[in-house]
């Protein structure tokens, strides 16, 4: 037996790290609805609406004029996925007024007896789940970023994965369907690490005869996979009421330059309340120094929060207004192929932090309100990079539609057909676009 002394440095993800996170990912309306949260338990803290604000609203109420002028059509600033011509300016969308599939994985992170670090580690691979209930990020990204071990990490996983709905936390469809199956459903199990494209094909008597079982016990565990839930954050936030979409970034043309300005008039401001400073002055109470104390630095850390939300923001905004000129200056057809790898190396941050930003966000600009995820388009492997996979779909959706509908075209004829327009493409690619674009294959259309 001997006594040693072990010096080591680990990075912890403290609260105020979650925080900063938290609030990066969110939009305005939920930045607004988190600091009206804040206010109810932080009496120090003070709340400016946006209508209080003049000179600012101002600026963007003539900024969204000028883009009103910019076009001749009937209908300006309607999302570029909208076919209803009834909208006016703002897209109308679903807001949910259920609970929210992260509010719901939150709150059983703070019902678990775990281990305060293991809670906080927790927390942060919620932020990573998406409205499907899918974890968004790979382990070793996760990691670097947040400095947990590989232990660390996998345990935070595995107790989100614990949580309800069943199947949430997964990485892909077969982990989200494993997580759903009970230990002692061993075929099932076997199924879902290997066969589920057989599966979708209902290739029972292959599957009996790979996996040596019969057909009817094959069948049978293929009816209760299908009877699992493939997306299980869908089940939360299913109740919806009409709400406006809120741009978060308006980019405006002078010239011969973009102008890229944030909607900062559409979430409040807060201030420190004069009146508990005057107290903490004041009062010879320790208790309540430290209290009043504690509260401030509380609201002095969420206006750091936000001011570094607004500058990535505008930097990854500013990057791809930069990166997508022709689209700005031209038509929205005129997509460059842009990663965000690309916008990270840009603005030197990290790809998982422009990720975050562009979350839930939206760009208003003369052509109308897009996502700033549409302008990451992904280019094809192997090739020269002037081609990207959304003018190939475009170009896709245009032959299926030119098609004698009475011989649909084969996904082999338009591999073909896109070589002889100068895009080589493999036939796989050409699949899996179209199943991108929902459009059934050529067996299924002929029966249309």
């Amino acid at each position: 037996m001997k006594i040693e002394i072990n010096l080591s440095q680990n990075q912890t993800l403290t609260p105020q790290m979650e925080l900063s996170v938290r609030i990066l990912q969110m939009d305005s309306a939920q930045l607004t609805e988190y600091l009206k949260e804040v206010m109810l338990e932080n009496p120090v803290i003070e709340i400016e609406q946006p209508s209080e604000k003049d000179s600012k609203q101002e600026l963007a109420l003539r900024k969204l004029e000028w883009l009103e002028r910019q076009t001749v059509k009937e209908k300006e600033n309607v999302g570029y996925y909208d076919d209803d011509n009834d909208l006016t300016l703002e897209k109308t969308v679903g807001a949910a007024d259920e609970e929210s599939l992260v509010d719901h994985l939150l709150a059983q992170v703070n019902l678990s007896t775990a281990e305060p670090a293991l809670l906080h580690a927790a927390r942060y691979v919620v932020g990573f789940i998406d409205e499907n209930g899918y974890l968004t990020a790979a382990r070793k990204e996760m990691q670097k970023e947040s400095g947990l071990t590989e232990e660390e990490l996998a345990k935070a996983i595995a107790l989100v994965q614990s949580f309800d709905p069943a199947g949430v936390g997964a990485a892909d469809l077969g982990e989200c369907l494993r997580l759903q199956l009970a230990p002692d459903e061993i075929l099932a199990r076997r199924l879902v690490d290997g066969y589920l494209e057989e599966i979708a094909k209902n290739r029972h008597s292959y599957l009996a005869k790979k996996l040596g079982a019969a057909v009817d016990e094959i069948a049978c565990a293929i009816d209760r996979i299908r009877r699992l839930n493939p997306k299980p954050g869908a089940l939360y936030g299913l109740k919806t009421v009409p709400a406006y979409i809120t741009p978060d970034v308006v980019v405006t043309s002078f010239e011969d330059r973009y102008n890229v300005m944030l909607c900062e008039f559409s979430y409040p401001e807060i201030h420190l309340s004069t009146g508990y400073l005057r107290l903490a002055q004041e009062s010879a109470d320790k208790e309540v120094i430290d209290y009043i104390s504690n509260k401030a630095n509380q609201v002095n850390w969420i206006k750091k929060c936000i001011e570094n939300r607004n500058k990535t923001l505008l930097a990854v905004s500013k990057a791809i207004v930069k990166k997508q000129e022709r689209f700005f200056r031209y038509d929205p057809q005129y997509l460059n192929i842009l990663r965000m790898k690309d916008v990270a190396d840009m603005i030197e941050m990290h790809e998982s932090t422009v990720s975050r930003a562009v979350r839930d966000k939206y760009l208003q600009c003369s052509h109308g309100i897009y996502p700033l995820r549409h302008f990451f388009v992904k280019g094809l492997e192997g090739e020269d990079g002037n081609n990207s996979s959304h003018n190939i779909k475009g170009q896709i959706r245009q032959l299926i539609e030119d098609e004698d509908k009475t011989e649909p075209l084969s996904d082999q004829k338009i591999t073909n057909l896109l070589g002889e327009l100068g895009t080589r493409i493999s036939r796989r690619t050409v699949a899996k676009y179209r199943e991108e674009l929902e459009i059934p294959n050529s067996s299924d259309r002929a029966h249309r």
